[in-house]
């Protein structure tokens, strides 16, 4: 577990399902841009005071920035496998392929 990197990929779930860019973001919480994407990468992690930021411009609680029951979620990773799927070459989805059915039989 990596809590700098679980936190930005949870700011930048929360912030997609808003329909906020990056950069708008980044603006609501009058941070540079390249700030924001250091903490969505989990590259940097906030003081208390931009976790509160984050929370008023993304209208939650700050501790749903630190929930994990969404990594759990069955739709929630089938959309992520999706999306990640979405972005392979024909070469990486075949070699996916075998995989899958290695593990799953």
């Amino acid at each position: 577990m990596n809590i700098k990197k679980d936190f930005g990929s949870r700011i930048k779930e929360l912030r997609n399902k808003k329909g906020i860019t990056q950069y708008q973001l980044a603006e609501m919480v009058a941070i540079d841009p390249k700030h924001m994407s250091h903490i969505e990468t989990g590259r940097s992690f906030p003081k208390a005071d931009l976790i509160e930021k984050f929370a008023a411009a993304l209208n939650v609680e700050y501790t749903e920035f630190f929930k994990t029951e969404h990594l759990q979620n069955r739709e929630y990773i089938i959309n992520k496998i999706n999306s990640i799927l979405r972005k392979a070459s024909d070469e990486d989805l075949s070699i996916i392929l075998k995989l899958i059915m290695c593990f799953i039989n």
